[in-house]
């Protein structure tokens, strides 16, 4: 499972930012060897290991009869019209810009609120590339050099272009789109993390509410529309990306709004009054925002107990006061006097969040949204779908999207319970997949080089993790080789920069990039090393030099009731909490190994397993003295690569709490490259890779191959690469009788 995140203006521009648990299922037995040191606390650290090794084994193979029990007993949803495509846990979220994992996205690619499958005005092909979207647009679109910097891009879409409930897609709906999500109070409203088209002419004041025209938008006639990028956002190395813009129907979620005559502002629908029906609803949907508010603090922030230290009950208090603060904005807007077009843009943007991205009933792609029960979702063809930018059409009647256990997957593609497995990761299960396709039990498989990395994630500005020097040292506490190993079996990789071995920048650099950065591998002295520049370098009373000698004399004596940790002079322990998905695989592995390392040099190392929608909670929203700042998730890349928005200092995406100058410096150097300059891209992004080495907000533990697996009654399903999954290749599909 991973965390996909496509570095660019994704949310301004129409692409979600998605997390997902990483480990794709089946056994996780492990041997740690630690190859890199033959000292003997090393030696003692793995005989422990091995012990929890023998123990995870017993475990692993009481799991594993429950799984083929729960094989035995799948209830199969397959029918000679239906494909059922095998899916993780989804969060029910089918509209970007709130927390959402891969496996909600599948969804929304299938229906087309995300991704290639919609009417976006440029598309990705099957290599990642950025097209002209030929099934939406009449004509390429027109690119016009401005004398102040600017450029602008003028579109007409074909005439004959409906939703999913046959109404016409127009300029408007487009239009529409840009012009909710980017207004000042979308984010207040909706609690999105959405920031709108953040690279068009006049986004600042628009965005801010210094205006109520958004000036780089502009309506020729119903089915042609301008925008023009803002000169502080050229160059722009894949500025084609620049060019997406995706409709939203505007006839769906704002009934009684327009698009003004210029195409630069929403307002009321000529000849409409607002009445007190628009009101109570508008105050309905408000009443929905702050139970939720309410509802989600509750859930993720208890009250501290009477015992609590004073930093735990200031932490909460000021985490309420923040909730409040939201809550009494919302609470303002229902009793004070709201501009009426304003009104109903508000109201606009509570039905998209309230209603619209649970239930998207108006759709634009190939499969219509039917319902979501129980883990499934239910979708059926969408028949005024246009078709892809290749000519496509999908023409399987119905699709189910299923929830189904990791380590059964498998079993079920043979069992022919279901029809598509994408994306399995782990070593066992990608062997048997590939042995079911050898012995005629399953369709075929088809296998890709993964564009990313399952990895380990931090809080840099907070906990005990805000120091780079705790980070590194926690990069060398692990053997990252055995987890490429126990995991990923034959089909993965080390790697130590954010780069996936699919990406053209690594096949022109990655040679020569590998020589300069550090490899982080199993190391207890370079850890040691770390963390006694860190401020944690005493004994509990926080004067005392902490003494290496003392800890390998106390973990070799008890190291199950090892006590002798690093303090700062405040005398508070050196404690790193992990969060990591129950049902990832991959916390297992860092179980069996961290806790029992990081004793060795003073760290108290906990890893806690639990849902991936709770990892979300904590990683999405810290609290200000979270319980967690390190995760395990994974990690896959999109076009363009622009990590200004996870790593700048003002990046929306910035969920790691990066603010490192040399960050900001590197991350808006990549992304102003001139189109043209292809080794300046690859000398920058080498800069940036060294960077990302160094101050290691994230720790890539595996790069590793996928394999997708199909039963033998699907057809079609011949492509398959990073960015084109069978959501795509669907278009082409067919299911035999």
């Amino acid at each position: 499972m991973e965390m996909k995140r496509v570095f660019s203006s994704l949310m301004a521009l129409g692409l979600a930012s998605t997390l997902v648990a990483c480990g794709g299922g089946g056994d996780s037995q492990e041997t740690n060897t630690n190859d890199t040191s033959t000292d003997a606390t090393t030696d003692t650290a793995t005989s422990t290991e091995d012990t929890n090794d023998a123990q995870s084994t017993d475990a692993a193979s009481t799991e594993d009869a429950a799984a083929s029990e729960e094989a035995a007993n799948f209830e199969s949803q397959t029918a000679d019209d239906t494909l059922v495509i095998g899916n993780g846990e989804m969060s029910g979220d089918f509209f970007s810009g709130w927390g959402a994992n891969s496996y909600d996205v599948k969804v929304r690619r299938l229906i087309g609120t995300e991704g290639n499958n919609g009417y976006s005005t440029v598309v990705q092909d099957e290599g990642g590339a950025w097209v002209n979207n030929s099934a939406v647009l009449a004509e390429d679109p027109i690119t016009e050099e401005n004398e102040d910097g600017s450029k602008t891009f003028t579109f007409k879409i074909k005439d004959d272009l409906k939703w999913s409930d046959g109404e016409p897609v127009t300029a408007d709906d487009y239009l529409f789109n840009r012009l909710l999500i980017s207004n000042s109070n979308y984010t207040p409203v909706t609690a999105s993390t959405d920031i709108g088209a953040d690279s068009v002419k006049g986004y600042e004041a628009y965005h801010n509410g210094e205006s109520d025209v958004f000036e780089g938008f502009e309506k020729i006639d119903d089915h042609s529309f301008k925008l023009t990028i803002d000169s502080s956002f050229l160059p722009y190395y894949e500025e084609q990306f620049l060019m997406l813009v995706e409709p939203l129907p505007i006839h769906e979620l704002g009934q009684n709004l327009a698009v003004a005559p210029e195409g630069n502002k929403l307002v009321v629908k000529e000849g409409y009054e607002v009445t007190e029906e628009d009101k109570k609803a508008y105050v309905e949907g408000l009443d929905t925002q702050i139970a939720k508010l309410k509802e989600d603090f509750e859930a993720n922030n208890p009250a501290p107990d009477d015992d609590a230290t004073e930093d735990e009950k200031k932490a909460y208090e000021e985490a309420k006061a923040a909730n409040d603060e939201q809550i009494k904005g919302l609470e303002d807007r229902k009793n004070g006097d709201v501009d009426p077009s304003q009104q109903l843009i508000e109201e606009a943007m509570l039905k998209l969040a309230n209603e619209y991205r649970i239930k998207p009933t108006v759709t634009s792609g190939p499969y219509k949204f039917v319902s979501y029960e129980n883990n499934m979702v239910k979708l059926d063809l969408n028949e005024n779908y246009a078709g892809n930018f290749k000519g496509e059409k999908a023409t399987i009647p119905h699709v189910i999207v299923q929830y189904v256990n990791t380590k059964i997957a498998v079993d079920l593609l043979e069992n022919g319970d279901i029809d598509i497995w994408d994306q399995e990761a782990e070593g066992g299960p990608i062997d048997q997949m590939r042995k079911a396709a050898d012995e005629g039990k399953i369709g075929g498989y088809i296998s890709f080089e993964r564009n990313g990395y399952g990895n380990i994630v931090f809080l840099t500005d907070r906990g005990t993790t805000q120091y780079k020097e705790v980070r590194k040292a926690i990069a060398y506490l692990m053997d990252r080789n055995s987890f490429v190993q126990s995991f990923a079996g034959g089909y993965g990789v080390v790697t130590n920069g954010m780069y996936g071995s699919s990406q053209w920048m690594y096949k022109e650099r990655g040679a020569d990039l590998e020589s300069k950065l550090i490899n982080y591998q199993l190391n207890l002295d370079e850890a040691n090393k770390l963390l006694d520049q860190t401020p944690y370098k005493f004994e509990a009373d926080g004067t005392t030099p902490w003494d290496k000698a003392k800890a390998d004399e106390a973990f070799a004596s008890d190291p199950d009731g090892f006590d002798y940790y690093r303090y700062n002079e405040k005398g508070e322990k050196l404690v790193v909490n992990q969060y990591g998905s129950d049902e990832s695989p991959i916390t297992t592995l860092i179980s069996n190994q961290l806790p029992n390392n990081a004793k060795q040099v003073g760290m108290e190392y906990n890893v806690t397993a639990g849902s991936f929608a709770t990892l979300l909670d904590y990683y999405y929203y810290p609290e200000e003295d979270p319980e967690y700042t390190v995760f395990n998730m994974g990690l896959s890349f999109g076009t363009p690569f622009d990590p200004y928005y996870q790593y700048h200092s003002e990046g929306f995406d910035n969920h790691t709490k990066t603010n490192d100058p040399k960050a900001d410096e590197l991350t808006v150097k990549l992304r102003q490259t001139d189109p043209e300059d292809k080794e300046g891209y690859l000398d920058k992004w080498e800069e940036f890779q060294l960077w990302y080495n160094d101050y290691l907000p994230e720790i890539p533990l595996y790069s590793n191959q996928y394999h997708s697996g199909f039963s033998k009654r699907v057809k079609g399903y011949d492509i398959c690469t990073p960015v084109w999954q069978s959501e795509y290749q669907i278009n082409a599909m067919t299911l035999d009788e």
